[in-house]
């Protein structure tokens, strides 16, 4: 009975931490990325996913961004008046693909380096070690975070994927150049 008992109050106390944790990351992170443009989450999101898949239509980054079609184009269109995305014809008619222009490129990287920042603030405390250790459990539980691309795009928006050492996440960026 006590050893039931002492599993459970371990399992709340590190529940209850990776939650606080993976709040007090998902905020530092967002906070930093709309500090840095100046916007709301969304906008900065879409800057990397459009970074990290170049000719992505509106309607798919609206859905990796839980956007609807209207809100997706609204985002897009902020994003091409700040001279940061071109919109290009598609195969047909009504397809357009976005492509970051120089200015959303610079920005991306200013995005990406606001978001180490943040994060290397929440590292601080820990010593090599311990991070790669840390490193080494976030990468077998990643796997768990989703079940379907959609999902999975949500919530890696902010991620730099050339930087993730996930083979899943490399091999959907081959598979999307590799349509192109």
């Amino acid at each position: 009975m006590t050893q039931s008992y002492n599993k459970l109050v371990m399992n709340s106390q590190l529940i209850n931490l990776i939650g606080a944790s993976a709040i007090a990351i998902s905020d530092s992170i967002q906070k930093a990325a709309e500090q840095t443009t100046g916007n709301t989450a969304s906008f900065p999101a879409a800057l990397v996913i459009i970074e990290r898949y170049p000719k992505i239509t509106v309607d798919l980054l609206g859905q990796y961004l839980q956007l609807s079609q209207s809100g997706a184009a609204r985002l897009v269109k902020r994003l091409v008046n700040q001279n940061l995305v071109e919109r290009h014809q598609g195969n047909d008619r009504r397809s357009v693909h976005l492509q970051l222009t120089s200015d959303g490129k610079a920005m991306f990287d200013k995005i990406q380096q606001a978001k180490i920042e943040a994060v290397s603030k929440l590292l601080k405390p820990l010593n090599k070690e311990e991070q790669q250790l840390l490193l080494s459990f976030l990468s077998k539980m990643a796997w768990e975070y989703s079940n379907t691309e959609i999902q999975e795009e949500y919530i890696c928006r902010f991620c730099d994927i050339h930087k993730c050492p996930l083979p899943g996440c490399r091999e959907r960026v081959e598979d999307w150049e590799e349509k192109d």
